[in-house]
């Protein structure tokens, strides 16, 4: 019955769990819609090809399995944008001559615990490049108005410029993924017209304060622009922090929601999954 908004079953075939077991479970337990998200120029091919190979064929994958395409703000695309951004609309093109009910662009966006100043204490694993990184998520999300697509966006510790970037465009379409601030900023996001989505760590709290400002957060969110997603492989809820995440521990983030929002998980599972056939149904 469920719904993940967010994974990379790539990156989780590549932690040595058996994608064709997972697929199959998946069945066995109704899921309703999965989007796998591209992080990477041309990194659509190999990811539907490994979804294909697990399935026993592209005409035996699931018709809840469905496919994005962007750019994670990585020092590579942010230093060649034009190659990575040409690759980009390959891909997009390739899903959209598909005829998949739903997609869309992302996952890009702003990442400022590795880039800009954070880079330096990083060993450099990100840029200090900042307007670079900017201009290549402005990019994508003119890419994604010219194609009419939702926008699955990464913003980490970088608020600011991820607010200024989508105003600039004005591009209002698609999901805050991961969410990560508070309610003040969700508000600001949800005024534009996005979605916020909601990982496993909302399981993590221990502190009563801590329980508190999640349960905040979660009920500050209408309704109909909720979401929940499991970023698998990372991200594993409580009790499962540590292991490698997949689709199937969506369900302990899907309790923490309905307990929080006090409805039925059915009725949280059938609210979500409607939720997503609106973001992400084609224009």
């Amino acid at each position: 019955m469920y719904s993940d908004s967010h994974c990379h079953l790539f990156y989780i075939l590549q932690k040595n769990i058996d994608l064709s077991m997972l697929i199959a479970e998946m069945k066995k337990e109704n899921f309703r819609f999965v989007m796998d998200i591209g992080i990477a120029a041309g990194d659509y091919t190999k990811r539907f090809a490994a979804v294909a190979d697990a399935c026993g064929g592209k005409q035996n994958i699931p018709d809840f399995i469905f496919f994005s395409a962007g750019l994670w703000p990585a020092p590579e695309p942010i230093q060649n944008p034009q190659a990575n951004l040409a690759l980009l609309e390959k891909d997009l093109q390739s899903i959209l001559a598909g005829n998949q009910k739903y997609t869309a662009l992302g996952e890009c966006g702003i990442d400022r615990y590795w880039n800009g100043e954070a880079a330096k204490k990083r060993n450099n694993s990100g840029t200090e490049d900042t307007e670079a990184e900017e201009q290549l998520f402005i990019e994508q999300l003119i890419m994604a108005k010219k194609y009419k697509l939702p926008v699955i966006i990464h913003s980490r510790d970088g608020f600011e410029p991820t607010i200024r970037c989508i105003d600039q465009v004005g591009w209002h379409k698609g999901v805050i993924h991961c969410y990560s601030y508070g309610i003040q900023e969700a508000q600001q996001f949800i005024e534009r017209g996005w979605y916020i989505s909601f990982p496993g760590n909302i399981t993590f709290a221990k502190k009563e304060e801590d329980r508190r400002f999640i349960a905040s957060l979660v009920q500050s969110i209408p309704r109909h622009r909720l979401l929940l997603e499991t970023d698998s492989p990372y991200l594993s809820p409580a009790p499962l922090r540590g292991k490698t995440n997949t689709p199937l521990h969506i369900r302990h983030t899907y309790a923490k929601a309905a307990e929080i929002l006090q409805i039925s998980e059915p009725e949280l599972a059938n609210l979500i999954f409607e939720n997503c056939q609106t973001l992400f149904k084609r224009a």
